[in-house]
């Protein structure tokens, strides 16, 4: 697996394959400037088919964004060897938001599939967003928390239809929605508190009986 180090040359490149994500999109149409320091924190890795992306049992407060190619999730067996494959990721979607926010361990493997040629991703520092001192602007932020918040909302909802489970789904509705003055550091609060709520729900269903759950994890 490559971790590709870009150089000036390769701007366009990197734009190009960060196109597709919706986040990237809104940070360089509204400020140049954050642009520029988003594309330069942003760490591009190249992997093939059968390369382990993330490993289960791992910690770290790292969010990607498949940008080419296909990904496999799968659960890992005790002696190491994967098991049968959860679900596929797609180019676009984003993983690995649920170690983020919760600090817990990966709770799935993550390959790319070998009937892909390669697979192209992007990855970020969470905690470049969440610090106070973060060196990103308050919009920046704001865009930042509200994919995030969005992403795992969408994965708890399709959780909520495959596998109804009354403690959860009351919990889902206590999770607080945000009333007060928009574009504001209130709101970044708001949703800093909505992401990991709702990662701590996600969590718990993906961490009931196989039986009993779907397919829309985050890891």
């Amino acid at each position: 697996m490559k971790h590709a180090q870009w150089q000036e040359s390769d701007h366009a490149r990197v734009e190009a394959l960060l196109s597709g994500v919706p986040f990237f999109n809104e940070v360089a149409r509204d400020d140049a400037d954050q642009r520029a320091l988003l594309l330069a924190r942003t760490e591009i890795i190249e992997a093939g088919p059968g390369d382990r992306v993330i490993r289960a049992g791992e910690v770290e407060s790292s969010l990607y964004f498949l940008l080419r190619g296909q990904l496999v999730v799968q659960g890992e067996s005790a002696d190491g060897a994967p098991s049968a494959v959860l679900y596929y990721v797609s180019p676009g979607e984003v993983f690995g938001t649920l170690s983020m926010l919760l600090g817990t361990a990966r709770s799935a493997t993550i390959r790319v599939a070998d009937a892909a040629r390669e697979a192209v991703m992007a990855k970020l520092e969470f905690t470049d967003f969440d610090r106070p001192d973060s060196p990103y602007t308050l919009a920046t932020r704001l865009a930042f928390f509200h994919m995030l918040v969005h992403q795992i909302r969408w994965a708890v909802e399709v959780q909520r239809m495959q596998a109804p489970d009354q403690e959860l789904v009351a919990a889902l509705r206590k999770v607080p929605i945000f009333t007060g003055p928009r574009d504001s550091d209130e709101e970044l609060a708001a949703l800093k508190t909505q992401a990991r709520e709702l990662a701590g729900l996600l969590y718990r269903w993906n961490t009931k009986p196989p039986s009993a759950t779907g397919n829309a994890q985050l890891t």
